[in-house]
């Protein structure tokens, strides 16, 4: 990895200059409101690429099928999705309906408007069980979600590949691993840390749980940076998007500590076994060009 800051940028993710594939196309998104729906928008609207995000609810397959009628879009980004797990778990019946359902809509109109047009849907690490072991994890690897964020991410993946490989529709599915970025808020680790880290008297110790809890994170930027290059070449498959290299929550709290110019202490309690959750990024990698 290289560059500075807590998250580095990885150093076979290079930031993608070259939009020529999508001049005189028009793009479409869902999940505009989040953090990589936002940026990804912001990117073709910074290079003149017509780009259209659906501005309601994928759980009202009315309106949806009204926005599809009569656009014609060369690629479409699913990022809409409820999160984070505490969310998906306070209400499981919205959360099933948004993730799993929500992509079902998507996919119908895709299928029903727009068949030649590369999908890429937004999956999560979630979908994984945390190795007891800091190891990468591959696409091929058993598939275990703990928690029921993870459940319904793995069953949206399965609405995509089965409906859209059916119907010969290129699609690619990224599992995206951990990711912070300025705009994000509390409860995500990373701005939950920096808040606390600011908050912190001197001379005390962070107090963290699950401090041996191994993440690969990287810059939101980066992630779209990825995905970017997987749409010009209109991958295909499942693949992981990290940066195959793991820290502790410990370390990354010591890390934004630095980057705040803190000299701190970590300490917590391991609630639950640690667990780690690395990309293999070889299948990446060989995607695009690294």
């Amino acid at each position: 990895m290289n560059g500075a800051g807590a998250f580095a940028r990885p150093e076979f993710i290079s930031a993608f200059r070259d939009f020529t594939a999508w001049r005189g196309q028009c793009v479409g998104l869902t999940g505009e409101r989040g953090v990589l729906g936002g940026l990804l928008r912001e990117r073709f609207a910074a290079e003149g690429i017509a780009c259209e995000a659906y501005p309601g609810d994928i759980n009202d397959p009315a309106a949806l099928a009204a926005w599809f009628a009569g656009r014609t879009f060369s690629q479409f980004y699913h990022f809409a999705a409820l999160v984070p797990v505490a969310h998906v778990e306070a209400d499981p019946l919205l959360a099933y309906q948004t993730n799993v359902i929500g992509t079902y809509n998507v996919c119908r109109q895709l299928l029903l408007t727009q068949r030649q047009c590369w999908l890429f849907h937004c999956s999560s690490s979630h979908v994984y069980q945390p190795t007891a072991t800091p190891v990468p994890i591959s696409e091929q690897a058993a598939t275990v979600p703990p928690s029921f964020y993870g459940r319904t991410k793995l069953a949206a993946e399965d609405v995509v590949r089965t409906l859209l490989t059916r119907l010969d529709v290129p699609h690619c599915i990224g599992r995206v691993f951990s990711f912070s970025h300025a705009r994000q808020a509390p409860p995500y680790l990373v701005p939950s840390l920096r808040q606390r880290i600011g908050a912190l008297p001197p001379g005390a110790t962070l107090q963290v749980d699950n401090p041996s809890a191994v993440r690969d994170i990287q810059d939101a930027e980066y992630v779209i940076d990825a995905i970017l290059h997987l749409a010009r070449k209109r991958a295909t498959g499942t693949v992981n998007i990290g940066t195959g290299v793991g820290r502790s929550v410990r370390d990354i709290a010591r890390a934004l500590a630095r980057e705040a110019g803190r000299d701190i202490d970590v300490a917590g309690a391991e609630r639950e076994p640690a667990g780690s959750l690395i990309a293999d990024t070889g299948r990446l990698r060989a995607l695009i060009g690294a």
